[in-house]
């Protein structure tokens, strides 16, 4: 039942109401059916479940069997009959999406801050974007990210290193030894010619081409309690971080 219902929410949001998503569930599943059957399944009133049938074939969702007495209702394969539905629904989201773009811009300059507060998973996937986002320079100073996490990050990292963005990586080597060999963090640090750092806190620092930047608190007994602060186009802010990393000082 949860299944069903779960069918006709998507059917729904491809702009289908509930008589029409139930109606096309019940086609689909019986291959072909007269209308009494197709209503007894999908709990459509028969009273109006040739007008939902009418519009369903109208729509290109099934097709009715020509010639058949009773009519007869057959399904069209889903790949074939929704993806016209898909597609508009796609088309619909962009074109949100960038009218959303473009009254985002102009009410950005009078907002003081872009800050994104984030937790849990998906602030551990916000610093994979933001390094992922880096063109040119990446400043990373890892306190502590639990091993999936670190394991993730450092992959990214090497990515980037390969498309020869900048890499300048610090890591605090007594936190994570906790849970990492010692040996493969300073492999690690060596790859990248990074140095260690003990921080008071366990609070990581990313930057991407000191334009975006995330800092990310992971408390090392309750990883998954994480959260994080996103700031994207840091500005000013930004040109002081480049200022005081480019005269050699430590994060």
């Amino acid at each position: 039942m949860s299944e069903d219902r779960a069918l006709v929410e998507a059917l729904r949001k491809l702009g289908l109401t509930e008589y029409e998503a139930r109606a096309y569930i019940a086609v689909v599943e019986l291959g072909e059916a007269e209308a009494f059957e197709i209503a007894r399944r999908s709990g459509v009133p028969r009273t109006r479940v040739y007008d939902v049938l009418s519009r369903l074939e109208h729509g290109g969702l099934i097709q009715r069997i020509r010639g058949s007495r009773p009519a007869l209702y057959a399904s069209i394969p889903p790949e074939r009959s929704l993806e016209h539905l898909k597609r508009r629904l796609f088309e619909e989201v962009s074109q949100a999406i960038d009218r959303l773009k473009v009254m985002y811009a102009s009410s950005k300059a009078i907002s003081r801050c872009n800050v994104l507060l984030l937790r849990g998973d998906q602030a551990y996937e916000a610093a994979l974007e933001l390094l992922g986002g880096a063109e040119e320079i990446i400043v990373a100073r890892i306190a502590y990210l639990p091993p999936k996490a670190l394991e993730r990050a450092l992959e990214r990292l090497k990515e980037k290193l390969g498309k020869g963005v900048r890499v300048y990586l610090t890591m605090d080597l007594k936190l994570l030894r906790r849970e990492t060999p010692l040996k493969s963090l300073e492999k690690v640090l060596e790859e990248f010619g990074g140095k260690p750092l003990s921080p008071p806190i366990p609070l990581s620092f990313l930057v991407a081409d000191f334009r975006d930047l995330l800092l990310l608190y992971v408390p090392p007994d309750q990883p998954e309690n994480c959260y994080g602060f996103l700031v994207q186009d840091i500005g000013n802010v930004g040109e002081l971080i480049k200022e005081h990393f480019l005269r050699g000082d430590q994060f």
